[in-house]
């Protein structure tokens, strides 16, 4: 499945300057094909880990009613040692559950990223015109040092389309045992 969204991502490479112009229309299809929570899982960790470059995230859903996150999914770390990074407190969470994603705009220590200290993104996941989830990215790839704006756009499609699929479709997410894979 990762080399189809790849080829889809770089599949007409001599009508546009730069080939990752073509990663938010690839992720929005690749979002669209999404039948339950696990395949939405599963499309959300190849577009973050292949097209943006991340290997590590989160998956949160948002109860608004206790104002509370909950884990729901994760993709590289141990779900028992995740501890949301003191940034995400204050403005930087009434932004998100606002639905404005934060990046961290400084090409910080990667040491320091994803052990509670940084983090690299929060996006919320919007359903129904709310926030529903918040997609927590912590760890990039060593040689990605910071979000770029084509990131974004990409960030912006998975914050729009991730939600039907993700919290739309009922219960049938991942089973206990598979949300870190």
């Amino acid at each position: 499945m990762d080399s189809q969204l790849a080829q889809k991502a770089n599949g007409n490479l001599r009508t546009t300057k730069d080939p990752r112009d073509l990663r938010p229309e690839a992720a929005c299809q690749r979002l669209r094909e999404c039948q339950d929570q696990r395949n939405a899982c599963e499309a959300i960790r190849e577009i973050v880990s292949n097209l943006l470059g991340c290997e590590e995230m989160a998956l949160f859903q948002f109860d608004p009613k206790r104002a509370r996150l909950s884990l729901i999914w994760s993709f590289g770390i141990e779900p028992k040692t995740l501890h949301l990074p003191e940034m995400f407190r204050g403005s930087a969470f009434s932004g998100v559950l606002a639905g404005e994603a934060y990046i961290d705009r400084t090409s910080g220590d990667p040491e320091l990223v994803g052990h509670g200290e940084k983090a690299s993104a929060f996006v919320p996941i919007r359903f129904n015109g709310e926030t529903a989830g918040v997609l927590v990215l912590l760890r990039l790839l060593p040689q990605k040092m910071k979000i770029d704006e084509l990131d974004r756009g990409l960030l912006a499609v998975v914050s729009r389309e991730a939600g039907k699929p993700l919290f739309g479709c009922g219960p049938s997410g991942p089973a206990r045992g598979e949300r870190n894979q």
